[in-house]
């Protein structure tokens, strides 16, 4: 069984976000849920992970 390691400051932003638990966010990350809202809150993991990851990098170019 594969284990999914998620940024626990992301699921955070989602929980205050979209007003729903920590499992279920998890559940809809790692595809255990499927619906529309799954996909806008993978969709988010994504964009604010990868504003995390352009922050760092640019941090670290100065």
């Amino acid at each position: 069984m594969r284990k999914y390691t998620y940024d626990q400051r992301i699921i955070k932003a989602l929980v205050d976000k979209y007003g729903l638990t920590t499992v279920y966010i998890r559940q809809c990350l790692s595809g255990n849920n499927l619906s529309l809202t799954a996909d806008k809150i993978k969709n988010d993991y994504k964009e604010i992970d990868k504003a995390f990851e352009n922050t760092l990098l640019s941090l670290l170019k100065k």
